[in-house]
């Protein structure tokens, strides 16, 4: 009699479990305790990545997909529409409360991309303020990147010296995050090259330690506990430790040396120091350096890749672009962001490689602040939303003619630029990316200085192989190219 009347409860507590709340987003049906993790699981080992295996969902159930994975209700949001809708909803601009983004910062919530509410506002204004006044003038920007430009390109002419087959993923990686410590701690503060080269490896194990979109230990809080090496906590943890410390370290040696220079970090420190500014912390510097230094630099090296990958395998594409640069720039110097407005079809290839990247990847993802609608159907408080990209850049129904193919053209009319409205690589509203400004112009820069002194062409008898790796963000899989002097 017990033992029936036990099965009928686990029975009945099964079944609750997998009731969807009521007008939901459709979606795959939910089993007890895992939720739909095991359909995800198959259609993203199907497909390749779970970019495609969303896109394959909204195609059966429409823009908003409702999923349980784990005990975590979430919703796939597809296609400009709808993403820009979520964008501008104050309702949904919340961060999620979780491990992903509680364990990287010692267990609680700091920095800026994971935050939310008027702890966000306070220190995304302040963020604002001092980037404009220290690192985001067009002046100090623009001497910052020129710097970074010639030290890629130095590095690039030291290593074809020995052997002109280069790896892609070797090329800016360290200039870039010099460039971003610049950045957060003015002109006269660099890493030296074994403090980049160091950190350079640890931002290449976090880009690849974890997923924004779907992570074991984060949908699954329990595994941390029976398996953290193999549900990928420890490393998640252990990479961002050691970003954080380092920016420790680097940050005391500021406070020795006194400098009076402007920077981010120094007017954080000083207002910190100040009376009635108890959101301003060490830990919480901390997380905004872990924040800096991961979107400064994984983005912008993921978009710089496939950038590589098609010129590599477009040579009319370089070709085009190099003389737009010759013609316009010459070759005894440079190109500037000066010359921007008279490149347009390098700026093109550019804005191309952001749509091949971008298109690939998740926004950084939503919570629901409170209970609300979206789309027409009912999104309970704490919902998290996973933005996917791909629907806005790379569906055929997303307005871009071809999407699969790289071609710059798209970006050109009548010889000149023509970005369409529905362009948003860096978002829209009030979380619009902070970076923005100092990631085009890294990118134009780069993608222009490089182009302007080299010529890249597939390595004889093994042309790249396309390979999407999953991660943080987007990234090629890493390969070789022949690297030239013009």
């Amino acid at each position: 009699m017990w033992f029936l009347l036990i099965l009928l409860v686990l029975v009945l507590v099964a079944y609750l479990d997998t009731r969807k709340p009521k007008n939901f987003p459709p979606g795959p049906a939910w089993f007890p305790l895992i939720g739909c993790a095991w359909q995800l699981h198959r259609l993203r080992r199907r497909m390749g990545h779970l970019t495609k295996a969303s896109q394959e969902l909204a195609a059966k159930y429409g823009p908003l997909v409702g999923v349980r994975i784990g005990r975590e209700r979430a919703v796939f949001v597809y296609g400009l529409q709808a993403i820009e809708e979520m964008y501008t909803r104050d309702e949904l601009n919340g961060r999620p409360i979780g491990l992903l983004s509680t364990s990287r910062t010692g267990g609680t919530r700091k920095g800026i991309i994971f935050t939310d509410s008027e702890f966000f506002q306070e220190q995304k204004k302040f963020l604002q303020r001092e980037l404009k006044q220290s690192g985001f003038r067009k002046e100090i920007l623009m001497e910052n990147i020129q710097r970074e430009v010639r030290a890629i390109i130095d590095n690039v002419k030291r290593k074809i010296k020995d052997n002109c087959a280069v790896t892609s993923d070797r090329l800016f990686g360290e200039q870039l995050l010099q460039s971003v410590w610049v950045l957060m701690a003015g002109n006269e503060s660099h890493l030296d090259d074994l403090g980049a080269s160091e950190l350079h490896r640890v931002m290449v194990d976090l880009s690849h330690s974890t997923s924004l979109s779907c992570t074991a230990f984060s949908n699954f809080p329990f595994l941390k506990y029976i398996c953290p090496d193999y549900c990928g906590y420890n490393p998640y943890v252990r990479v961002n430790r050691t970003v954080i410390e380092f920016s420790s370290k680097m940050i005391q040696g500021l406070r020795k040396t006194g400098s009076p220079n402007a920077s981010l970090i120094r007017a954080y420190l000083e207002t910190m120091d100040s009376v009635g500014k108890s959101n301003f912390t060490m830990d919480q510097l901390m997380g905004i350096c872990l924040d800096i230094f991961t979107g400064g630099f994984e983005t912008t090296n993921n978009t710089l890749c496939f950038a590589m990958y098609y010129v590599v395998v477009h040579p009319d594409f370089q070709t085009k672009a190099q003389d737009e640069l010759d013609r316009v720039v010459g070759r005894e110097r440079l190109p500037t962001l000066e010359d921007k407005p008279q490149l347009p079809y390098v700026e093109a290839v550019v804005l191309e490689s952001l749509r091949m990247f971008t298109g690939r990847s998740f926004l950084i993802p939503r919570r629901a602040m409170k209970d609300t609608t979206f789309n027409g159907y009912f999104i309970p408080k704490d919902t998290v939303l996973f933005g996917n990209s791909r629907g806005t850049f790379m569906d055929p129904n997303s307005g871009w003619p071809n999407t699969s193919v790289f071609n710059p053209e798209r970006f050109m009319k009548d010889g000149s630029l023509n970005v369409p409205d529905g362009f948003i690589p860096f978002g829209i509203g009030k979380r619009r990316c902070l970076g923005e400004v100092f990631a085009k112009a890294n990118l134009f820069l780069i993608i222009a200085g490089l182009l302007h002194t080299f010529n890249f062409r597939p390595v004889p008898g093994d042309p790249p192989h396309f390979e999407v790796m999953e991660g943080l963000t987007a990234g090629v899989k890493p390969f070789k190219m022949i690297v030239s002097l013009r």
